[in-house]
């Protein structure tokens, strides 16, 4: 799992130093750039999000719709899952941001 992790932060690094835009479902542009303080912008945390669901979620069973479950469901899956998939709090806001958006 560790393995899967380290290539996707690096990308995730290398990629988060450039301005780029996130589309969202409402077709609306944001557009974003990582600030000098360190700040994540929001893009980026969805960016992240959805690479933790995807390796960390994902490595122990098949990823469930995301539009299976309302918003309000979602916040109890992920504090269910929490201590399983060995997140953070922070990187279950990610995840959900992630997840809400789609």
């Amino acid at each position: 799992m560790k393995k899967t992790i380290l290539p996707a932060l690096v990308i995730f690094i290398l990629v988060s130093c450039k301005s780029k835009k996130v589309v969202t479902e409402n077709k609306t542009a944001i557009e974003t750039t990582t600030t000098v303080s360190g700040e994540i912008s929001m893009a980026d945390r969805i960016a992240q999000g959805e690479s933790i669901f995807q390796n960390k979620c994902g490595n122990c069973h098949d990823l469930p719709k995301v539009k299976d479950h309302t918003p309000e469901n979602w916040k109890s899956i992920m504090l269910r899952m929490q201590k399983a998939a060995e997140l953070s709090d922070a990187e279950r806001e990610y995840v959900y941001n992630y997840i809400v958006m789609q």
